[in-house]
């Protein structure tokens, strides 16, 4: 994900008079590109991420589960649009967007988006009280697991193969390998 050059600095109300086609993520005020597409294999194990959870979700389970493209209003100057997140507060969700912190998000790494996920959206995260954070390698097929504790991420957990983790916000285990299944 690289930085488009500029001066100016954008807000939500500017995002949302942005043309359809410009696919980007506001972060603290500056336009973030997120052209080209990911691979097939990011979407594929996005979806299963989102299915995974989806289904553990009964009806009339108060919390929400979404994927990208769905935009979360951080603050007026940082709108991210994470693969797949939980919302547990239905206060934030709007028909527009996502407005607060998801409860859990998920990033799943490509080469474009890994330096930013790691870095920058990570601290974002953190700042604004994502209680999970999760950032999937699709390539290596393992999960990192962030918990934050005292306003801090500090060490992930790390999963890979017949290994299982748990999304605590929804109670849902899964095997890390069964992200990565064809």
């Amino acid at each position: 994900m690289s930085s488009t050059p500029q001066e100016a600095h954008y807000t939500y109300e500017d995002y949302k008079n942005f043309p359809d086609e410009l696919r980007c993520e506001i972060i603290d005020g500056r336009v973030h590109d997120m052209t080209p597409a990911p691979s097939t294999k990011h979407q594929r194990v996005t979806g299963e991420i989102y299915r995974l959870i989806r289904n553990h979700l009964t009806a009339g389970h108060p919390y929400r589960v979404y994927i990208a493209p769905t935009d979360v209003v951080l603050a007026d100057d940082q709108v991210v649009q994470p693969d797949v997140f939980v919302v547990c507060e239905r206060s934030k969700v709007r028909d527009a967007a996502i407005f607060g912190a998801p409860d859990v998000v998920f990033e799943v790494l490509s080469p474009n988006t890994e330096t930013m996920d790691r870095g920058r959206k990570m601290e974002i995260y953190e700042q604004f009280g994502v209680k999970e954070y999760h950032l999937i390698h699709v390539d290596l097929e393992f999960v990192e697991k962030y918990i934050l504790s005292a306003g801090s991420y500090g060490r992930p957990r790390i999963y890979r193969g017949e290994q299982t983790f748990t999304i605590d916000a929804v109670g849902l285990e899964i095997m890390a390998a069964d992200l990565f299944a064809e």
